[in-house]
């Protein structure tokens, strides 16, 4: 049979987030003054330190701590150790359209085959952690394997296009109950994290990706390393989630 291809594309709503290590006084400073948090960061970006001056200490001569980590320059989308996602809201669904097999309009919109909810694959807290206690250790690990970093996640929300995914059958339709999901959690949202049809790992494509800026959130913290929850776990363990893809496919395949 012909081959056919199908576009994936997430929901309307999403944007970018970034997570990453700031100097432990930011933390402690804006940890109960979470609601200052985005303009402070905001203006990091035009701050410029006197040649006197030591970035791990409160910089600023209205006595606001500048985010950045010793020697280094501070822009927050850079910001990045341990996340940086740009991405279409968990929460948004999917829809797909047939586009013609050979490439030449990948993003034509005039066939939609499917619209709703994919099945879910994994949840992944890639950006979760704490913010009430300041733990008394922070950046040494102790004998339990625990090491809490400080942090700050910053988000914008936007809407728009996230990116999309391409499938290509032998002809057959295509199935929405091979279309699965990954999701990362944090603080501020939840995003797609990857997608899968068939439960092979589809590659975004970003060529037409394009979003406008609603609205910034940030959160500073404390990050324990031990329970970060990266891709590379997930990858570990993809059989045993594929797994209980499975269950829930064969159950909505019964109950949708």
């Amino acid at each position: 049979m012909a081959k056919r291809r199908f576009r994936i594309e997430g929901g309307r709503y999403g944007g970018e987030l970034v997570l990453g290590e700031v100097n432990p006084a930011f933390a402690s400073y804006y940890a109960d003054k979470q609601d200052e948090l985005v303009d402070a960061v905001l203006e990091a970006e035009d701050w410029e330190p006197k040649e006197d001056e030591d970035n791990d200490t409160l910089l600023d001569p209205e006595g606001l701590p500048h985010p950045a980590l010793p020697g280094e320059d501070f822009y927050m989308w850079e910001n990045d150790g341990f996340e940086h996602i740009n991405s279409a809201y968990a929460d948004g669904g999917f829809t797909v359209y047939e586009v013609p097999a050979d490439g030449s309009d990948d993003y034509d919109h005039e066939k939609e085959v499917y619209e709703g909810e994919g099945i879910h694959v994994y949840g992944r807290e890639g950006g979760y952690f704490g913010t009430d206690d300041e733990p008394e250790v922070i950046n040494e690990e102790d004998e339990k394997g625990n090491k809490y970093v400080p942090v700050l996640a910053f988000h914008s929300s936007e809407k728009g296009g996230f990116g999309a995914w391409f499938v290509e059958t032998d002809g057959e339709d295509f199935d929405e109950f091979k279309l699965g999901y990954g999701v990362v959690e944090t603080n501020l949202a939840e995003f797609i994290d990857a997608v899968f049809y068939d439960k092979v790992e589809l590659d975004t494509d970003y060529d037409y990706m394009d979003s406008t800026g609603k609205s910034y959130d940030a959160q500073v913290g404390w990050l324990n390393i031990k329970w970060h929850d990266s891709q590379d776990n997930i990858h570990e363990n993809i059989d045993e989630y594929f797994e209980e893809f499975d269950e829930n496919a064969e159950w909505e395949r019964e109950n949708r």
